[in-house]
């Protein structure tokens, strides 16, 4: 790992939003100590590192890849592989290959995260071993923030790299990440100590970090760590932990003093364009249009990759790539309640023709491949007057027939041949029935569903400041705690919070009575379908399903394999990358 650590650290520059700072490494720990003001400039060079393009084998630092920021890996590398994002066909990006769970050692995406992470880890453990306990509250808060984001750099890299938490319980062999806890863990081998011991090190910082965030008055701007987010993180720690009863205990104390924001509901639509200065906010990662990421390469912003401005004009206009779309099984959860603000607010549709026509989507096999499911797609049709709608797909015509699921209108057409068997994919017999729109032909015909839960900040259409930590999680972390510790009607009561900010009142509500009926077979169900809703292309949805025991079920069109990932396959952990596996010789997953 050293060897790794060593390439490209002499030369880093971090530049931050409205200053430029120095780099993290530019000063050894006996610099800072003779200087502890300087920390300030260390410290927020580490905040810059999650969303700066810095040069990474070969490149020059002048032109680095403009695809290598640390924010857009992570969010492709978790939410691409959950259920709730089609990506439309194939491309050069590397994203492609995690998101169909075959990802590659040697592709950027990979080790960009992992050395980046490392990186943040790295500036943290220099700060900490520097910074003297009680100087000042000016420098037991920064104290504090670097121990966070020492505690946040494993955290990513354990939930990337490693299976998740339940799995090791299960399985006490199953191996995490290298941990480096002070300047004197750069020295020696290089080993990959438990899944467990990894957490167990996360909370040691966290508990760490909140007995030197304390002070008032000192960073108070939500692109700086502090103690509600140190507190918020060790919440979600101990959610993935299995530790309810302590994930309950934090969630409680936050919500002691939450922001009236919080029940009372805030204006979604404009949430992602100053999320800095939203209540919502606990801790964001700051952005601006002046920092070097946007200036150079604005279109490769997460935000780009799921909305296309060109022609919708909602922002500036700028464009985008729009390849990531909304799942159809996420657009049908949202539909249930068409009033929900969130729906209204993040999805967008292009063009759609409002002449009362629809199209049938549906998966079918690429011809090119045993692997992936594209999609049917047939326009322009007249739905019957009970609903139904016939369609020809190869010559063959079929019935699309209405049927209500909880309240729900679903498709379903009463054929087993519809969707071939062959290969091993499953069957499939719903198909989806939408308003007529635009379509995307790139590696097969998709109807477009963008999201701009990512943009709008400073009026550009692929700008944002990414709220990694807010309330509404806190909410839903308190109300899963619950729901494990049986205590339904509070786990329903706290669901019901974020539903009712979402303005799904009255016979939206869940109660322990109508839940079941509602086709839910326990609390917790309701509670993780709420988080899909909330938290949707947050990061967030790829570790719940798994480390609930739940299977991912992918069988929806997209440029993906056709069918469901067990929580126990060995995929669900990244690859780590070749350059780490040959410098420090650790073993590699999936051996």
């Amino acid at each position: 790992m050293k060897k790794i650590f060593t390439i490209g650290f002499a030369a880093l520059l971090m530049v931050s939003c409205n200053m430029d700072f120095y780099p993290s490494d530019a000063m050894t720990s006996s610099q800072l100590a003779d200087n502890p003001s300087s920390a300030i400039y260390t410290t927020d060079g580490i905040y810059s590192l999650f969303k700066d393009y810095l040069a990474y084998k070969g490149e020059s630092a002048d032109y680095p890849n403009g695809r290598n920021q640390y924010l857009r890996h992570y969010y492709q590398l978790t939410e691409l592989r959950s259920d709730n994002v089609s990506v439309s066909g194939t491309t050069s990006d590397p994203f492609v290959h995690p998101y169909d769970y075959q990802d590659v050692p040697t592709e950027e995406n990979i080790y960009y995260t992992w050395w980046l992470a490392y990186k943040v880890i790295y500036g943290a453990n220099s700060n900490i071993d520097a910074i003297t306990p009680g100087a000042s509250a000016e420098s037991d808060h920064l104290l504090g923030e670097n121990y966070f984001l020492r505690a946040l750099g494993h955290f990513h890299l354990v939930t990337l790299f490693s299976m998740p938490y339940v799995y090791w319980k299960d399985h006490q062999d199953a191996l995490g990440i290298p941990i480096h806890r002070g300047m004197d863990s750069y020295s020696g081998e290089v080993k990959r100590p438990s899944v467990g011991q990894v957490y167990d090190e996360i909370v040691l910082d966290l508990i760490e970090a909140q007995k030197y965030l304390g002070a008032e008055g000192v960073r108070t701007d939500r692109g700086y760590a502090s103690l509600d987010a140190a507190k918020a993180l060790l919440a979600r720690v101990y959610l993935y932990m299995e530790k309810n009863q302590e994930c309950l205990d934090i969630c409680n104390d936050l919500m002691g003093h939450a922001p009236s924001a919080v029940t009372a509901g805030y204006d979604y639509a404009a949430f992602p364009t100053k999320t800095f200065d939203f209540d919502e906010t606990i801790w964001c990662v700051r952005a601006s249009q002046i920092d070097k990421f946007f200036t150079t390469h604005p279109k490769s912003a997460i935000g780009s990759m799921y909305y296309d401005d060109a022609n919708i004009k909602r922002f500036d206009g700028d464009g985008g790539w729009g390849e990531h779309y909304w799942s159809e099984e996420l657009i049908e959860l949202f539909q249930r309640y068409p009033e929900d603000k969130r729906f209204a607010a993040y999805f967008v549709q292009p063009s759609p023709t409002g002449d009362g026509k629809v199209m049938v989507t549906f998966p079918v096999k690429t011809k090119s491949s045993n692997t992936y499911c594209s999609s049917g797609i047939v326009h322009g049709l007249t739905p019957a007057a009970d609903g139904s709608v016939e369609f020809t797909y190869n010559g063959k015509t079929y019935k699309a027939e209405p049927t209500d699921v909880n309240g729900y209108t679903q498709y379903i057409v009463n054929d087993a041949g519809f969707v071939s068997n062959k290969d091993g994919a499953s069957v499939q017999k719903k198909v989806y029935v939408r308003p007529d729109g635009s379509v995307r032909a790139n590696g097969g015909n998709y109807p477009i569903y963008f999201n701009c839960k990512f943009n709008g900040q400073e009026g550009r259409t692929n700008l944002t400041s990414p709220a990694i930590l807010r309330w509404g999680e806190v909410v839903l972390n308190r109300a899963e705690a619950k729901a494990k510790l049986g205590d339904a009607k509070g786990a329903l009561d706290d669901v019901n919070i974020i539903r009712h900010r979402a303005g799904l009142t009255g016979d939206a509500d869940f109660t322990e009575a109508n839940y079941q009926a509602r086709g839910y077979k326990d609390v917790l169900d309701v509670v993780l379908d709420e988080r899909r809703m909330e938290l949707c292309f947050e990061g967030h949805r790829y570790f719940d399903v798994f480390r609930n025991r739940k299977d991912m079920d992918r069988r929806y069109v997209g440029f993906h394999e056709f069918g469901t990932i067990k929580w126990t396959d060995p995929r669900i952990a990244l690859l780590i990358p070749l350059d780490e596996i040959n410098s420090s010789h650790i073993p590699q997953n999936r051996q």
